[in-house]
């Protein structure tokens, strides 16, 4: 066989922001594994992606691998791996995943074979629950036309982490109490290899009430063993400052949006402020920091799904039971909105009570609250109790300043919240000092910027707290 030779044993990568043409690359530059993707009669997955990968072995290519992948988000969704049958057993697709993982972020896989999800099992990637069903710690994607029911279902995506082996398919319950199952239509390869279709006559209503009743009884487990999986994942660890920058910028990922046109700075701005409150509110874990940036970001991302009874309460796509964050929109499915209203109530029942008065720190604790998913009437009521101040005049307030229409702040209201001396007495650290003498000072020197007004109030004091906080602030801390 005439291999495409890498003398340093280097892979080379096609990435490109349009779709690439998977065959086209093949017959062009490796068509000796087009030639035995057909003898072996493997029909592909994934006919254009955006990552083209070799992979090579003792310096030949020896297989590839595709992506639907976006370089903005580092999130990857495999739907192409082939290796020649004479390497396979090396732990090539082994090492391609534990890279991606590395590298980039946790992968999804498009529509597996059995052999793609037996070799997850055997890498610790997934486990086998029972003698027939996986729990994977990685999601599978089916897209809406290869997917069947047992019901009617409207051919939606089906995303799962569970996989029949012996029907060699994708399953997620839509209704685990009624008994209404989704799942992936047979792969050629799956039909070849492990006579699906033959085993798929067996599927009839006790066929998934049977799986339906052990996943019930088994629940707690399950989660538990799947909860296990991800957390020894090889997963490159993110933190907020690496994903939407510091007080000095943007992190690269934002930086390219802007540059290359996809995004305003000002749009840019509040998206940082915002999963900056975010992840201080809990709202955000670091493993879902990427996937909260891609939803801000894209305004036509909506939610696709709408026939699964478990839904994330922000966003409506589907979720599992043991998902820590929602796959779409990234929020912590374990916040819990009533804490933090609680914990709001809590700040203001201890605020000075000489600020009660003060209808623009009302609307600035207000908009705070919107900002963290807290409801309206809620927030109406927190104030109206913990301030000299009626609803209705705050609520004028917002409107004549043009803060907030209906639920939603305005980028004017967004403008208000980073230019409150609350939000830079935060920003800065300066809880050593009085806060109601910095607001004082704040609102008579409103001329100079945000950092020369921190500056120029620590001028006033001589002591060591103070030097020390004018050092790092000029140094950029």
């Amino acid at each position: 066989m005439n291999y495409t030779t890498r003398a340093d044993n280097t892979q080379k990568v096609y990435l490109c922001e349009t779709p690439l043409d998977v065959v086209n690359i093949l017959r062009t530059d490796y068509d000796y594994l087009y030639d035995a993707i057909s003898d072996e009669g493997i029909i592909l997955k994934g006919l254009e992606c955006n990552l083209f990968k070799e992979i090579v072995f003792d310096s030949k290519v020896v297989g590839f691998c595709s992506y639907d992948f976006s370089s903005e988000f580092i999130t990857a969704a495999l739907n192409n791996i082939y290796v020649l049958p004479e390497f396979r057993g090396n732990g090539l697709f082994l090492a391609e995943l534990q890279k991606t993982m590395v590298e980039y972020n946790k992968p999804s896989i498009i529509e597996p074979t059995r052999l793609v999800v037996e070799l997850l099992v055997k890498y610790g990637f997934a486990s086998k629950i029972s003698d027939t069903l996986v729990a994977s710690s990685l999601e599978f994607i089916v897209p809406g036309n290869h997917v069947q029911s047992n019901s009617d279902y409207q051919k939606e995506e089906l995303s799962t982490h569970f996989y029949d082996l012996n029907i060699c398919s994708s399953i997620h319950f839509l209704d685990i109490e009624k008994g209404i199952i989704a799942y992936s239509s047979p792969l050629n390869y799956d039909i070849i290899h492990y006579d699906c279709l033959n085993k798929r006559k067996s599927m009839d209503d006790d066929y998934f009430t049977k799986i339906r009743d052990f996943l019930l009884e088994n629940d707690v487990d399950i989660v538990d063993e799947i909860s296990r999986l991800e957390d020894i994942l090889p997963v490159k660890s993110y933190d907020l400052e690496e994903v939407v920058g510091d007080d000095e910028g943007f992190s690269s990922y934002i930086q390219s949006l802007i540059d290359d046109g996809h995004v305003t700075y000002a749009r840019a701005y509040e998206i940082k402020q915002q999963m900056s409150e975010e992840y201080e509110a809990g709202m955000i874990l670091n493993e879902s920091l990427l996937i909260r940036m891609a939803y801000l970001f894209d305004d036509s991302k909506k939610p696709t799904i709408k026939s699964h009874t478990d839904t994330c309460p922000y966003c409506s796509m589907p979720i599992d039971s043991h998902d820590r964050f929602c796959h779409f929109c990234g929020i912590n499915l374990n916040y819990n909105p009533e804490e933090m209203f609680e914990s709001l109530v809590n700040t203001f029942n201890e605020s000075d009570n000489e600020l009660s008065e003060d209808i623009r720190y009302v609307a600035y604790k207000f908009l705070k609250m919107i900002l963290e998913g807290i409801e309206l009437e809620y927030a109406i009521m927190t104030c109206e109790n913990a301030y000299n101040l009626s609803g209705n005049l705050l609520m004028k307030y917002l409107d004549e300043n043009n803060y907030l229409k209906g639920n939603e702040i305005t980028d004017e209201g967004h403008d208000f919240l980073r230019k409150h001396p609350l939000h830079l007495f935060e920003k800065y650290e300066l809880d050593a000092f009085d806060y109601s003498d910095f607001e004082r000072y704040f609102y008579e020197n409103e001329n100079l910027d945000d950092k020369k007004i921190v500056l120029s109030y620590l001028e006033q004091f001589s002591d060591d707290d103070a030097g020390d906080l004018k050092k790092e602030i000029k140094n950029g801390n």
